[in-house]
């Protein structure tokens, strides 16, 4: 067998060695970098010669792989909203049609979260890159779209929004009895049980105050109460009805009669339709009544609702008003108007939610980010910047929202460190290097042993 396989082995064992010492080296290197993960390197021998049936002879190693190790790395607080860290699997999808890497078609998938909002209120990364998530539909009541798009606050402003319901929760006392006088509109306290109010918004998003008079109904025979809504005159009329002292009087912009059962709840203003359950296809039966503030504002319908309040997807919310031998009094107002309000600042959940507090007190939801997972992360390819692009090793990327299947939670302020250990890196450097040096020794010896064979010759 030649001596100078030895050398050839003893010449692999150094390059092999060498391309560990710089996996090594760019791990310390990245010991900083923020979502970085660790490359561990992986040899394997090569072919070996056989000398015999038994014996093979190897002839040396090389690199086999460059496995990444994606396990998770600490996370450490920034103090800035839109720097995003995930705890879980996930990968933050970032888009780039400019970008150079082509097999990419513009597309990235990124562990690290330092984001901003642009100057078109898009979020992005340093490099401008499009953060990618889910926005709210306007068209199917800001539901999110199940159609990825990039992140962005298309408005600062909230626009104002005119009531169209209002829902009171109040108990009317069963023990009151009916006024002597009929309701009367210029002593509307002394011709009534109870009054309540609550302010209403026309689409402008001004505010007017509306009081609402209960007064006990005489029927014997039920335990009802009619009410009437009122504004002051000059909000609905130019010639507004005054007393005999010239005082303007209230006037009534709607009035119903609400009903309560011997136990003392409301009867339910509304049906379902034949086999349809509560709360899931609603047939109001409450009254709309038309509204025309003055000021130029337009018409709009406004209800009352006295039962349970109905909240998004028609689900029943608070209880609604009682009728109980308790003094009379209001749990609660809600109305669904509300004044213009400007985005004052934003939040970032850990369901990914992006959600934005205006100055109208109003919280809203923005947007939610996006993450992706992949059936084998070590397929992915790394093209710098902290950046991955798919391959048919990694297979196709599973996208949702945060803390849906093993994509994880986003935690908003904060940034992920690399999971680099830097003591694991310095035994693995001075395993290297012994190595490089053996090797060297190996090839030194080789060479006296070939020198020898020379000798012989003399």
């Amino acid at each position: 067998m030649p001596i100078n396989y030895a050398l050839f082995s003893a010449v692999s064992g150094l390059g092999s060695n060498a391309d560990g010492m710089s996996v090594v080296a760019n791990n310390i290197a990245n010991a900083n970098t923020k979502s970085f993960k660790t490359d561990r390197a992986e040899f394997e021998d090569m072919f070996a010669v056989t000398l015999n049936e038994r014996s093979q002879l190897g002839r040396g190693s090389r690199l086999r792989n460059i496995t990444t190790l994606f396990n998770q790395g600490a996370l450490t607080n920034t103090g800035q909203i839109t720097d995003l860290s995930v705890q879980g699997e996930g990968f933050f999808i970032i888009k780039n049609e400019m970008a150079e890497v082509k097999e990419s078609n513009g597309m990235f998938f990124t562990r690290q979260g330092s984001f901003r909002f642009d100057r078109d209120g898009k979020l992005t990364d340093p490099t401008g890159s499009r953060v990618q998530g889910f926005m709210p539909d306007p068209d199917s009541n800001n539901r999110l779209s199940v159609k990825m798009s990039d992140l962005q606050i298309i408005s600062n402003v909230l626009p104002p929004r005119a009531t169209s319901i209002v829902n009171v929760v109040a108990n009317l006392d069963v023990r009151d009895r009916t006024p002597l006088d009929e309701f009367d509109l210029s002593r509307p306290l002394d011709t009534s049980n109870f009054a309540s109010a609550v302010t209403i918004f026309d689409n402008f998003g001004y505010g007017r105050q509306a009081v609402i008079y209960y007064v006990k109904s005489p029927d014997q025979d039920k335990n009802a109460w009619d009410w009437y809504a009122t504004v002051d005159g000059q909000e609905v009329s130019t010639d507004p009805q005054r007393n005999d002292r010239g005082k303007v009087l209230p006037a009534v912009i709607a009035n119903g009669r609400v009903e309560f059962d011997e136990d003392g709840k409301p009867i339910l203003p509304f049906l379902t339709k034949a086999g349809i359950p509560v709360g899931i296809d609603i047939v109001s039966k409450t009254d709309a009544f038309d509204v025309q503030f003055v000021n130029g504002a337009r018409p709009q319908k406004l209800q009352f609702n006295f039962g349970p309040t109905i909240e998004e997807d028609y689900v029943l919310g608070a209880q609604g008003s009682t009728s109980i031998a308790a003094r009379s009094g209001i749990s609660f107002h809600s109305q669904d108007g509300y004044e213009a309000g400007y985005l004052k600042t934003i939040k970032i959940d850990l369901d990914g939610m992006i959600r934005g507090t205006y100055t109208n007190g109003l919280e809203r939801r923005l947007g939610a980010m996006a993450l992706a997972t992949f059936p084998n992360n070590h397929g992915l390819q790394k093209v710098g910047r902290n950046n991955w692009i798919t391959t048919p090793k990694a297979g196709e990327a599973r996208i949702g929202l945060p803390q849906t299947s093993s994509r994880g939670s986003i935690y908003s302020a904060s940034l992920e460190e690399s999971n680099v250990d830097l003591a694991q890196q310095f035994v693995d450097m001075i395993l290297t290097q012994r190595g490089f040096q053996a090797n060297s020794k190996a090839i030194t010896t080789t060479d006296t042993m070939l020198e020898e064979i020379i000798n012989l010759k003399r």
